[in-house]
């Protein structure tokens, strides 16, 4: 449906939010993933600014005595994580194919005229020049491109960090896959690569944090609760595409 044949009361008009029923929009698979996103993303960026630079210093005989004890504690910590990590990905992927509409890779991209509209409505309420944002039961469409462009970023972070697993661990069956990576980019550089995602994705929480407490407020439709129960309320007069 292109934008001219969309009834002009539907684009802007209040909705009535009372009497409004509720969806089931996220599932379990993939609210289970989103959580093991979150907490990987907290265990890896405290284990990785200690590997970084250690913020506390263990007394001398802390451990069984080897002097890399720690070191050797928290890289554990962040490589067993990194592997979670991966795995919560790798789950999202799939569940892109096999969850319901909202959870589809359609949901992420603006594919229809009706999408792309809601797209330029977005930015328009994001940019104070509408009032109230465009209803919508899954994720808004500016909101999916972000999720694109994130996960593009876990799935950089998740192969420098295989790259530099197989650097310190030359018996791993990553050494042979991943080796072929310091030959094009020196580990050094895939190091810092690794460690600046780090500060894309806690700006990108940041955000996220602010703009689901936002859309929870301006559209009332159990935008925070949803990401736990699964239901939302849903306030918006016409399905999301």
């Amino acid at each position: 449906m292109s934008v001219e044949t969309l009834p002009r009361t539907s684009r802007h008009r209040p909705v009535d939010r009372t009497q409004s029923p509720s969806v089931y929009v996220w599932e379990l698979p993939l609210r289970i993933v989103h959580w093991t996103i979150v907490l990987s993303i907290i265990v890896l960026t405290v284990t990785g600014l200690w590997l970084y630079s250690p913020f506390f210093s263990p007394p001398p005989q802390f451990g069984p005595g080897h002097p890399g004890f720690t070191l050797g504690v928290i890289r554990f910590i962040h490589e067993l994580t990194g592997g979670i990590f991966i795995a919560a990905l790798s789950g999202r992927l799939y569940w892109a194919h096999a969850g319901n509409r909202y959870a589809s890779w359609r949901a992420l991209l603006p594919l229809t005229p009706w999408q792309r509209w809601r797209l330029r409505e977005t930015v328009k309420y994001y940019a104070f020049r509408r009032r109230e944002p465009p209803p919508s039961l899954g994720h808004n469409p500016l909101a999916g491109l972000a999720y694109v462009g994130l996960y593009g970023g876990f799935a950089l972070s998740a192969f420098t960090g295989l790259a530099l697993f197989a650097w310190v661990a030359p018996t791993s069956p990553f050494r042979g896959l991943m080796s072929w990576t310091w030959t094009v980019v020196p580990i050094q550089n895939i190091r810092m690569i690794h460690f600046l995602l780090m500060f894309w994705f806690l700006a990108f929480s940041v955000h996220h944090i602010y703009s689901a407490v936002l859309i929870d407020l301006e559209e009332r439709n159990g935008e925070l609760s949803s990401m736990i129960t699964g239901w939302k309320i849903d306030t918006s007069d016409k399905d999301d595409f």
